[in-house]
Formats: structure tokens, C-alpha cells, sequence
């Protein structure tokens, strides 16, 4: 965990960094090849698997397991350098907002519980664009690619509910960093020489989210849940589109 958090923390300030150098950098040194692209796109997930959590006498209980996390949006940027004609790295740093975790408890099924997740993520991509064709003197670029990075998932406040109607009880929210994987296919459509349009479809896996254990009754401390809801994973795919600058 320490390892994870002291990754994300470098590679944050290292993009900050970067981004803060570029202008300079363009004029000092030659970045013939680099690029940098700013993106967004819709984000829906997939089943997070089940769940479950100890409550305060300890008891353990599990949320059944067909729950996504809806359709969130996801936006960031990427900074990147074309190593050749065919292969390109580049460094990612992506938002995703709007997600809602909304399961029902297997032993008491009338409880359910409602909380907001969202994520920062830092990829390392690469990407292999294929030969280049024309469609009405538009080049056309396809690409396949995939990275690995570290998330940094966060569950809000937990809030209980009975027959659909909050009953007063919230736990904790909590943030931890996890392991993240991607795969993706997209396009590039060339606007003009330094200019593409990047379309792209990526699977993302960012790893589990996990709740704090404070509990709480209509705003009174009521004790500790023995142990936080854990075991999901936050599994989307995507839709992104992005401006593709190269210098």
C-alpha cells in the first residue's frame, strides 16, 4: 500500500511537471514526435462481483452479485512520443466520476445500500497504429494498444436504506490505490498535419474499492463496522474521444 501510494504520488507530480514544462520545452528543445491529447467519454461498468462486510457484532454479510456501477463519465489527458511509424508510448492520467454502487444484501434483502465511487488513474500505454489508408482524402489511422497503471479509488459515504427509504445509518467512505490494466482499439482521423481526431474503445480494469468502518445513526457515532465492505472491482468499458496534437 505504502509502494502504491508513494507510485501515484510521483507520477502525479511528474505529469503536473511535465505539463507545466511543455511551453518552455517547445521552444528550448526539438519535440518533433511528442504529442499530447485531452479526452473524454462515457464510462459503463460491468458486474463488480460480490461484496460483503461485518457489522459491528460481527456477522458476516454479502451483497448479491450482479450489481454494476452504472454509466459514469470519464476525462483527462495523455502526454506521448512517437517512437517510429508504428509505435507510440505515452503517459495517461484519467478521471472517472458518476458512478453509484447500489447493492442489496443477501440476508436482508430489503436493505440495500447506496454510495458514490469515483477514480483517479495514472496509465503507462503503448500503442501499435497500423498502415495509414484514405477515405475522401482523410487519412485514417487504426490502432491497438493497452497499459497498465495505478488507481486511486474512492467510495463515499455509505447510505443505508430500508424498503427504498434512508433509514439514518451511513459508514465511512474510504480511498485506497490498486493495480490497473487496460486493453483499447480506436482510430485516428487526421484533421490536418498535426491535428487528429482520436476515437477509441477500451476496456479498463481499476482494481477493488472498500468502504471505511465508522457507523453512524442519524449522525450519532454508533461503533465500528469489524470490517469494511470489500471484494468489488470497478470493470468498465469506454467510449473515448480525444484532440491528438503533435508538435
Amino acid at each position: 500500500m505504502v509502494i502504491a501510494k508513494l507510485i501515484f504520488y510521483i507520477m502525479r507530480k511528474f505529469i503536473l511537471l511535465l505539463l507545466l514544462t511543455i511551453p518552455s520545452l517547445a521552444l528550448a528543445i526539438d519535440l518533433e514526435d511528442y504529442y499530447i491529447t485531452p479526452k473524454g467519454g462515457a464510462s459503463k461498468t460491468f458486474n463488480t462481483g460480490a461484496t460483503s462486510f461485518n457489522n459491528r457484532a460481527g456477522t458476516l454479510l454479502t451483497t448479491f452479485p450482479n450489481e454494476d456501477l452504472g454509466t459514469g463519465k470519464a476525462f483527462g489527458f495523455s502526454v506521448g512520443k512517437y517512437l517510429n511509424d508504428n509505435f507510440r508510448l505515452e503517459l495517461e492520467a484519467i478521471k472517472r466520476a458518476g458512478y453509484e454502487f447500489n447493492p442489496r444484501i443477501v440476508e436482508a434483502p430489503t436493505f440495500t445500500e447506496k454510495v458514490k465511487i469515483q477514480t483517479e488513474a495514472l496509465f503507462i500505454n503503448g500503442f501499435y497504429d497500423f498502415q495509414p489508408f484514405s477515405i475522401s482524402n482523410t487519412p485514417i489511422t487504426p490502432y491497438l494498444g493497452g497499459g497498465v497503471g495505478i488507481s486511486r479509488n474512492k467510495m463515499g459515504t455509505t447510505v443505508q436504506h430500508e424498503d427504498g427509504i434512508p433509514d439514518g445509518g451511513t459508514s465511512d467512505g474510504n480511498t485506497i490505490n490498486q493495480f490497473a490494466y487496460k486493453l483499447s482499439a480506436g482510430t485516428l482521423f487526421s484533421l490536418t498535419e498535426q491535428l487528429s481526431l482520436d476515437v477509441n474503445y477500451q476496456y479498463v480494469n481499476l482494481g477493488a474499492f472498500k468502504s471505511g468502518v465508522r457507523v453512524e445513526i442519524n449522525g450519532v457515532f454508533a461503533g465500528n463496522l469489524v470490517n469494511g465492505v470489500n471484494g468489488g472491482e470497478i470493470k468498465t468499458q469506454e467510449l473515448m474521444v480525444g484532440l491528438q496534437y503533435k508538435f
